[in-house]
């Protein structure tokens, strides 16, 4: 039995293979560049990013029994990212995501395999599911299938936050979103859940109480460089970036749904100091290299009080 309170993050790990070229590339050749490889997918990247800010964090997913999940497992335990309740699947392949650049470091072409996360099933989540009663909340990370989505929604008796993940994965939370206690998605998929086009911030503010009145309790919507806007019942609040230097915008969102949750686990509700440190949080991802930053909560701390001196 877990005594210590706990996160749980229910979604998708990857190993992520990326290429770039040193020059303009050349379509149907061998060019010259770099390729790296790191462990990612959102719900590990969330999961680590909660770690890192010192939540005890479990992490309920699948995984081969290749080369790439024993890596990935390997990554895990060295994050202290928990995976007793995560399970290696005997003859699939992990999940994968590769991809191309051009010499900028823009994406040219991308390829996901993600089919064993098919393997998270409502089935699969019922031999979880008196563990997860028993978190603090969980966080679903909508590459799961619609159907456990569904059913992690009917099911969950503790807060459900979530990430829409994408616009083309995002639909598959609005089932239960009358059941979600807190939904970050950015401006793209907060546009597709509501129907509401957002071309400036009263069509945010729209957009976010669309989703109140959906029944989401409370809504973190990412504006980029314009910021974050969050809303609740009782108030809405938008805050801006803070100047930073940008070195990889890769893992700003996953590291500010992961300090959204880490305030909760904290007992932080106000939601301007919730996004005071989402955006103290986003500043430290966009200077790293990594997707997923060295993040601390005394890095935050020291963010957030450069951002009170400013407001």
């Amino acid at each position: 039995m877990e005594t210590k309170p706990y996160v749980v993050v229910v979604g998708g790990m990857n190993m992520d293979m990326f290429g770039m070229p040193d020059r303009k590339i050349i379509p149907r050749d061998s060019n010259i560049g770099q390729i790296g490889l790191a462990v990612g997918g959102v719900g590990q990247n969330i999961a680590q990013n909660l770690a890192h800010l010192r939540v005890p964090t479990y992490l309920v997913t699948v995984y081969g029994d290749d080369m790439n999940g024993a890596v990935m497992k390997q990554a895990c335990k060295k994050n202290n990212i928990n995976l007793e309740y995560a399970e290696e699947i005997k003859g699939q392949r992990s999940s994968g995501y590769m991809y191309i650049t051009d010499e900028t470091g823009d994406m040219l072409v991308g390829i996901n395999d993600m089919k064993i996360c098919e393997n998270i099933t409502p089935d699969f989540l019922q031999r979880r599911l008196d563990f997860m009663n028993r978190a603090e909340l969980v966080m679903v990370d909508a590459n799961l299938q619609a159907e456990s989505i569904k059913w992690l929604g009917e099911h969950l008796t503790v807060p459900i936050f979530a990430d829409p993940v994408s616009v083309s994965k995002a639909p598959r939370v609005e089932p239960i979103l009358s059941k979600i206690d807190t939904l970050k998605p950015n401006k793209l998929e907060a546009e597709l859940l509501t129907g509401i086009k957002i071309n400036d911030n009263a069509d945010v503010e729209s957009a976010a109480q669309k989703l109140l009145d959906m029944g989401v309790k409370n809504v973190f919507i990412s504006l980029g460089a314009d910021g974050i806007l969050a809303a609740n019942k009782e108030n809405m609040i938008h805050v801006g970036t803070l100047t930073t230097n940008i070195v990889n915008a890769n893992g700003a969102g996953d590291c500010s749904t992961a300090t959204i949750t880490w305030c909760r686990y904290h007992g932080i509700t106000d939601l301007k100091e919730i996004c005071l440190n989402t955006q103290a949080a986003a500043s430290i991802a966009l200077e790293s290299e990594k997707s997923v930053p060295d993040i601390t909560p005394e890095q935050i701390e020291e963010k957030l009080e450069n951002a009170k001196a400013l407001n």
